[in-house]
């Protein structure tokens, strides 16, 4: 019997070492198999009480959303780093609701309570983040509907749509090629005159359509529809690339960001499965290769 009176939150639960979830879940699972066995067995191992027992199922229920979390963050195949303002927010409202539940035991009460704590030390600014609430954003799944504080989503916004005035693309005309065109075209009213002048116009011209572009993209998007939270937001911005050609450029910026490093984690552990004792000879080119054809095959 472990103290389960004395049941606290460890760091690494938090930080996505689920080991104290999963070994509770399991011995609440062959909960009656282990009363049998000892039974039978006469052990002198001393049994959990009923009221242990409701402390280690009630522990479990508390933990499950931080083991959900850490599974939903650590997938290589779908963005992560647009969820994490979703995942934050849902554990706040699980942990809350095991706070403010005055039927459950103390201790776990008392577990609730320092795992807000610990929630609130490390997320409480996440939405102050730059990169994680303009991915949430740029996710049309989420949107501004992925925010607990409105007053945070207009800020990031904000900063949002001044990023996207500011990207011009290729085909974007070169401010002094235009005037160029146009003066062509026109008699000679570009007189030495007025040069100076219609430069200085030209340019502003140029800046005005940049910034007046990205802004009506990012209120056409705004206005869409939200895609099912299943749909894959990449295949979504791929198929409207043209429609928003300055939002796709900054979704792929922000989208290529992941939430965790367990993809790094997984690659440096290929890495070890390939060079090995008896492959010390390999090169870094070709280990390089081996590991980039096996991670993506």
């Amino acid at each position: 019997k472990y103290g389960l009176s004395q049941l606290k939150l460890k760091q690494d639960v938090v930080t996505g070492r689920n080991s104290t979830y999963v070994m509770l879940k399991r011995i609440n699972s062959i909960k009656d198999t282990v009363i049998s066995t000892l039974a039978i067995l006469q052990s002198t191992i001393q049994v959990l009480t009923p009221d242990e027992w409701k402390v280690v199922e009630t522990v479990v229920d508390v933990l499950q959303i931080f083991y959900e979390v850490t599974e939903e963050v650590s997938s290589e195949k779908t963005v992560s780093i647009s969820k994490v303002i979703i995942l934050v927010n849902s554990m706040f409202d699980t942990v809350e609701t095991f706070v403010l539940d005055i039927n459950i035991p103390y201790e776990i009460n008392q577990m609730a309570v320092s795992l807000k704590a610990e929630l609130k030390k490390r997320f409480e600014e996440i939405e102050d983040n730059e990169i994680i609430s303009q991915a949430a954003i740029l996710d049309p799944r989420f949107k501004k509907y992925g925010f607990m504080n409105e007053n945070k989503f207009d800020k990031a916004f904000n900063i949002l749509r001044t990023r996207i005035s500011n990207i011009k693309l290729p085909s974007d005309s070169n401010p002094e090629q235009s005037l160029e065109t146009v003066t062509s075209t026109k008699k000679q009213s570009s007189t030495l005159l007025w040069k100076h002048y219609e430069n200085k116009v030209g340019q502003l011209k140029s800046i005005q359509n940049t910034i007046a572009a990205g802004i009506i993209e990012l209120d056409k998007y705004m206005q869409e529809l939200l895609i099912d939270r299943h749909d894959d937001p990449l295949k979504w911005w791929y198929e409207r690339k043209s429609i928003y050609p300055r939002l796709y450029t900054f979704v792929l910026k922000r989208f290529c960001v992941t939430a965790t490093s367990v993809p790094c984690e997984r690659i440096f552990s290929e890495a070890g499965q390939t060079i090995t004792q008896k492959r010390n000879c390999l090169n870094t080119k070709k280990a390089s290769q081996l590991i980039f054809l096996h991670n993506n095959l």
